[in-house]
């Protein structure tokens, strides 16, 4: 007992476990049909046990949860005025009429509930997980080679497109005293065309660059914790088994 104490206190769960949870749960969780909060409920009491297990720096998972939220919540907020159904409340103007529909409230409350839960997970998944280690699970689960080294090189060389984009950008104000909008638009356009196509010629020289050292398409990463595999399945089976249950209180409607 001592040593499986021991074992779990210093255990880590691997990519490739995180990874099928990951997808798994979100299968489950967008599955979900709409009104059952207290579905949901259980499914973000879920998502808190998996980020526990995942280990991230839970200040940077919480900060980057409600940043991303943003964008699922500024695109649904016209959800509840573009749907048919009972009307709640009317707002006549001049020039607009304006409805909001219980059923439009309804899919904007599951679409929020589920994007902050979904966007809690993979947030889990990303921060508790290197980039090398979230290739590595990939390769692990069967996707194919051509796709993560794409991933990877996007991932890997996108800070370097992005200083070119600055650098250029710098360059265009420092030569535009006059600055309208359309000498403006016309200098991003050229300098867009040209990060394109510098891309393209980036992109082949590096690859040939790779092959020329030995890459094969694959990513090999050496795990520190080898006696932990065990762990890794259980852990996975038993999250895997808490979603189906969750899934059959859902069938079945014992919550409702």
């Amino acid at each position: 007992m001592e040593k499986i104490a021991e074992a779990l206190k210093v255990f880590k769960i691997n990519a490739r476990a995180k990874i099928i949870i990951t997808l798994v749960y979100l299968f489950f969780l967008i599955s979900t049909a709409s009104g059952h909060y207290y579905i949901l409920l259980l499914y973000f009491i879920l998502s808190i046990l998996i980020a526990i297990v995942f280990k991230p720096n839970f200040y940077l998972l919480i900060k980057r949860t409600l940043l991303l939220f943003l964008f699922p919540f500024f695109i649904s907020i016209f959800v509840p005025f573009a749907n048919k159904g009972k009307i709640l409340f009317t707002l006549n103007l001049d020039f607009l009429n304006i409805t909001i529909t219980d059923n439009g409230i309804t899919i904007f409350l599951m679409v929020l509930l589920k994007s902050f839960i979904s966007i809690l997970i993979l947030s889990s998944l990303v921060i508790s997980t290197s980039d090398i280690e979230l290739l590595d699970g990939l390769r692990k689960i069967h996707v194919p080679a051509i796709i993560v080294t794409i991933i990877f090189i996007m991932y890997r060389y996108f800070f370097i497109l992005k200083e070119d984009s600055n650098t250029g950008q710098l360059a265009i104000k420092s030569r535009i005293f006059q600055k309208s909008y359309k000498t403006l638009s016309k200098r991003l356009t050229f300098l867009a065309g040209n990060l394109l196509i510098k891309s393209f010629d980036r992109a082949e020289n590096i690859y040939k660059s790779m092959e020329s050292r030995g890459f094969d398409g694959n990513f090999h990463f050496i795990e520190r914790n080898f006696d932990t595999g065990k762990f890794n399945w259980i852990f996975t089976i038993c999250f895997i088994l808490m979603m189906i249950l969750v899934k059959i209180i859902e069938l079945l409607k014992i919550l409702s």
